[in-house]
């Protein structure tokens, strides 16, 4: 009796797993999607990033122009620009990753540690 339960449970348990797999097959939004999908969806997503950090830096240039003066005085000619690129790369990742996800591309977890400086 006690090895007909136990073998009726594990059955029961490789049934869930095998659905539950299934399932997960079922609800990724990749399968079946080619690589010309990917590819046609990361060019929108870039082109988007690519207008949202064009209307940024023009506000942002005008904003830098005012204090261009106090710049050169304290004889930081390169360091604003060299963050506004790396700030701009940044942001333009971001873009491109949220704009992917919604698009049905889920981008993949970081751990904690991956997370620091992000």
């Amino acid at each position: 009796m006690i090895r007909v339960a136990a073998l009726a449970v594990t059955a029961a348990l490789l049934l869930a797993s095998c659905a539950q797999q299934e399932r997960a097959a079922q609800a990724d939004p990749r399968t079946g999607a080619s690589a010309e999908r990917y590819d046609r969806d990361r060019e929108i997503c870039r082109g988007v990033a690519d207008d949202y950090m064009r209307r940024r830096r023009n506000i942002d240039d005008s904003r830098r122009e005012v204090n261009a003066g106090t710049y050169e005085r304290y004889g930081q000619t390169t360091l604003p620009h060299q963050m506004a690129n790396y700030g701009d790369s940044r942001s333009a990742d971001k873009v491109i990753a949220s704009c992917m996800e919604s698009r049905g591309w889920p981008q993949p977890s970081k751990s904690w540690w991956e997370k620091i400086g992000s």
